[in-house]
């Protein structure tokens, strides 16, 4: 096995080895069977060679237009549900062979645990509990017992792999409920770690032609968690979809890291998209991998998403991470779920389908939409357009054209969105680009439309309005530059995703 990098320092300076590596091999007329989708044309939005000399990663407006017209946002395993259910469906596309996977994997996902296995402290009782219906997390409200939020949690400084620090007595994430050794009822807030009352400042914008919008300032008051540690509130988000990111292939994704990179070379410009891959401890593998899932980015793959959210939030074990929270050592009792339950859970978030594009049949709102986004620069990082590779044992998410409109990377997104905590390679003021598949359908599924990794967005107005960073002059235009008019124009392109 090799050495792992010591430092982060170390592995940053071989990342732009990779991003030209992947450029090169990408461009290579010698690639690899399996990898024979992966080219420039399915990777950079112009559907043209990359040997043009254009330094610009542009979006070919008509090829995205036309992808968005047939509806199909996830290739073949596109779903037609608008319904509470939305999120919640195999794809489309599953074979009746595999269905039965997929069926045992949604039990895993849809179980209310035991309290036997949820002891000694956890945040959530079930996955449903954060994904409700499959969609994003309940919205979360002002005051105390938001289980709907869970907080990362570390002191500065990270280990070999990359990980963050765990705080003395409390780990690297909040378990806000308990069991009470004496009389065995459950506790809400009063257990080891406390509790935390969430708290709300509005703060107001004006918009091109006088409207104001109000966005409000999230601030948490932990009851137990001592100061000075690193703390980063997150909701959780949709589970559509998360196969097809999967199979987008690593070598897609550094070539957009490149062009990103290579397009701000001239005039180099801080509020430039210029994201970067964020490369984690993959614990089966042993090795730094490419990190794809997560506000971070911080997981690699579906299996350790899985694995991690069930050990984090709910105290359940497995083969991957098959300590307690709270505790040292594995129990001679052994795990709570098997290998095979939880390969049958990753199944099933594998093969989960996307709801089709809305508005199909009015190519007005689409056509002006999309206009407005890429005119914004909202494409830039939002990708419209990607090709999915060879997920091996999955051919229902390979080979597919999806709209994800997300490159996969993380971004500087200005310190009013910075959480100051790292995680591997991403720094306090980086996030994932989020995808914006089935956004519209949020208040359907999840009973509310709040956006971003704490939820503070109550919309996607607001959501805009706190962009910064790199995406300072996408938020400029879209709040300076646009009438009202456009604002509307551009809203109802992407509801209607």
């Amino acid at each position: 096995m090799k050495k792992p990098f010591t430092t982060l320092a170390a592995w940053r300076g071989t990342q732009m080895a990779l991003l030209l590596g992947a450029a090169l091999f990408i461009t290579s007329c010698e690639r690899p069977e399996e990898e024979e989708n992966i080219n420039p044309s399915a990777v950079s939005q112009n559907g043209q060679d990359d040997d043009d000399d254009d330094d610009e990663f542009k979006t070919d407006e008509s090829l995205v237009l036309s992808t968005l017209l047939a509806g199909k946002a996830g290739g073949n395993t596109t779903v037609m549900a608008t319904g509470m259910d939305a999120f919640f469906q195999p794809a489309a596309n599953l074979s009746g062979a595999t269905l039965p996977a997929h069926q045992a994997g949604k039990g895993t996902f849809e179980r209310t645990f035991e309290l036997a296995l949820l002891d000694p402290i956890w945040l959530q009782d079930a996955c449903v509990d954060c994904h409700v219906g499959g969609g994003r997390s309940r919205a979360p409200r002002v005051g105390t017992n938001n289980p709907q939020l869970l907080f990362r949690l570390s002191v500065p400084g990270q280990d070999a792999h990359g990980e963050n620090n765990p705080v003395p007595g409390f780990g690297t994430q909040l378990q806000n409920i308990a069991i009470d050794p004496v009389t065995g009822a459950r506790l809400i807030g009063t257990g080891p770690e406390g509790n935390v009352a969430i708290s709300f400042v509005e703060e107001t914008r004006t918009l091109k032609g006088g409207a104001s919008v109000s966005l409000r300032r999230p601030s948490y008051a932990f009851t137990k968690v001592p100061a000075g540690v690193e703390v980063s509130a997150r909701i959780g988000s949709n589970v559509a979809g998360l196969g097809l990111l999967q199979a987008v292939p690593e070598a897609t994704i550094l070539y957009m890291a490149f062009k990103q990179w290579e397009a701000n070379q001239d005039k180099p410009d801080k509020n430039k998209a210029t994201g970067k891959a964020n490369y984690v401890w993959d614990y089966t593998l042993n090795k730094r991998v490419l990190g794809r899932f997560g506000w971070k980015a911080g997981q690699p793959s579906l299996l350790q998403q899985n694995a991690g959210a069930l050990n984090g939030d709910m105290a359940i074990t497995t083969p991957l991470f098959s300590i307690e929270p709270g505790e040292s050592a594995p129990r001679a009792t052994g795990v709570d779920l098997t290998a095979a339950e939880l390969e049958a859970m990753t199944k099933f978030t594998t093969t989960m389908g996307v709801p089709a594009v809305r508005q199909t049949s009015d190519n007005k709102v689409l056509k002006e939409g999309l206009t407005l986004f890429i005119k914004a620069g909202c494409d830039a990082c939002h990708v419209p357009r990607l090709q999915t590779g060879n997920l091996p044992g999955f051919p229902e998410v390979s080979n597919q054209t999806i709209t994800p409109f997300t490159d996969l990377l993380v971004h500087d997104m200005g310190p009013e969105l910075a959480d100051n905590r790292p995680e591997f390679m991403a720094n306090g003021r980086e996030w994932r680009t989020a995808p914006l598949w089935g956004l519209g359908l949020s208040q359907i599924t999840s009973g509310h439309t709040f956006l971003l990794h704490d939820g503070r967005a109550r919309n996607v107005t607001e959501a805009v309005l706190w962009h910064g960073g790199e995406a300072q002059k996408s938020r400029e235009f879209f709040q300076n530059e646009m009438d009202q008019k456009e604002r509307d124009q551009l809203l109802a392109f992407i509801q209607s995703l």
